[in-house]
């Protein structure tokens, strides 16, 4: 008998290595995910006690200053909105700072990179202030940043120490060693509002360059947010609801009722504003939980686009007996509520039945039928800066509460606000 050899491979492996193909690129991406991590996500805040949170409500931000830069001219917390910076805590004091020469080669990595781009820039607080007088400031700052396009992307602050330190530690919760009070190797990201988004190690080259990365994020974010501006501008004009009065279209009238806090809160405190207007009461069995976290919901989304200054959400309570200032205060600290943004009102019987019944065109009554025994609408009423009714949406429907959101940005971005500004 002949030998017997076993059947070739070849195509069995060829077959393997084709099927495998579309796998690869799944593959490299799970390897490469790490440095792929801004394409996919976005970064949160920092809450005063150091942990990270979504949403820039009591977030940590730049506390209010007023220092002198290295040209003598004043600096406030106010003349820094609109851009983004990175910030160090340093002095130029070779002999407190031995490693001086490598933050400014770190600093200089970050600044060449955004040299030419107004809205990014570096800002360093000294921590010696007897050392770091004006003129030595303005000496430094001139040696490292020639090569900018535009001035004053370099800010090296000085002043009273005590207020520098207080900025640094209680402000901004930058640690600070006592036995060696001029090393500090954090530097920080803070964004076009004020707010620390990132914090990184200066003498890492891998921190720095994410640092860069997280500007470029924070940047693009912007643009997206004006591109969006820019279309909800092109939105078609909302219907006005409920009876007109010849050619006037009907508006809520005026009133005065208490908030969470006990403070009278009426119309004038609305002038200007979206008002995003519902009914509830604090031991709603049914539908008030879930309308509350839709609207907690669009809280946050009033925050991440910048309209915080320019919506509130009224929630009136139909059972002013029971729902006192204390109790909505914490039913809305429970849903996380600013209470600047979301009001949560109550007020005698008779001013708020027919505000809501007549003013909103909302139902509210007590009912012995109707769990907790109140019947009130699921609906949501949006109303413009005039104070006229332009939309109702069912407040349980997330689909109808993204619509809400849809219009109320058509409404604001028609409003004239100019772009750049808050809403961008």
């Amino acid at each position: 008998m002949g030998e017997r050899h076993s059947p070739p491979r070849r195509p069995l492996r060829r077959f393997l290595f084709v099927a495998a193909l579309p796998g690869l690129p799944l593959l490299l991406l799970v390897l490469l995910g790490k440095g792929m991590k801004h394409e996919f996500s976005d970064l949160d805040y920092f809450a005063t006690d150091g942990t990270r949170v979504t949403s820039p409500v009591g977030a940590r931000s730049m506390p209010a200053f007023n220092l002198l830069d290295q040209n003598g001219r004043t600096v406030t917390r106010d003349s820094l909105q609109g851009t983004f910076w990175l910030v160090a805590c340093m002095t130029t004091d070779t002999a407190s700072t031995p490693y001086l020469a490598r933050l400014t080669q770190q600093l200089l990595w970050a600044n060449w990179r955004y040299r030419d781009e107004p809205d990014v820039g570096l800002i360093c607080l000294t921590l010696d202030a007897a050392h770091d007088t004006p003129e030595r400031l303005r000496s430094y700052v001139q040696q490292n940043e020639r090569y900018n396009r535009y001035p004053d992307k370099w800010l090296f602050l000085t002043g009273d120490q005590s207020a520098l330190d207080s900025i640094i530690g209680d402000g901004l919760g930058i640690p600070r060693d006592p036995d060696d009070p001029f090393n500090i190797g954090t530097l920080l990201l803070v964004d076009d509002r004020g707010f620390v988004r990132q914090k990184y190690l200066a003498s890492s080259e891998h921190e720095i360059g994410d640092a860069v990365e997280d500007i470029a994020l924070l940047k693009k974010r912007k643009t997206e947010r004006a591109y969006r501006w820019r279309e909800h501008a092109l939105a078609p004009a909302l219907p006005f609801l409920g009876p007109a009065d010849g050619d006037r279209a009907h508006t809520v009238p005026k009133f005065a009722l208490t908030d969470q806090n006990g403070a009278e809160y009426s119309h004038r405190d609305v002038d200007g504003k979206v008002l995003l207007v519902d009914a509830f009461f604090t031991a709603c069995p049914t539908i008030c939980p879930v309308i509350s976290s839709q609207l907690a919901r669009v809280h946050d989304h009033l925050w991440s686009e910048r309209l915080e200054d320019r919506v509130r959400i009224l929630s009136h309570t139909v059972d002013p007996k029971n729902d006192t200032p204390e109790r909505m205060r914490r039913y809305g600290e429970r849903l996380g509520a600013d209470p600047a943004v979301w009001k949560f009102l109550t007020g005698a019987e008779s001013d708020l039945y027919p505000l809501l019944q007549e003013g909103y065109l909302l139902t509210a009554l007590p009912s012995d039928t109707a769990a907790g025994g109140f019947f009130h609408s699921d609906q949501i009423i949006l109303v413009d800066t005039e104070g006229r009714l332009r939309g109702t949406y069912d407040g349980t429907r997330t689909s109808d509460v993204d619509q809400m959101l849809n219009d109320m940005m058509g409404l604001l971005a028609n409003a004239g606000a100019p772009v750049g500004t808050a809403q961008p």
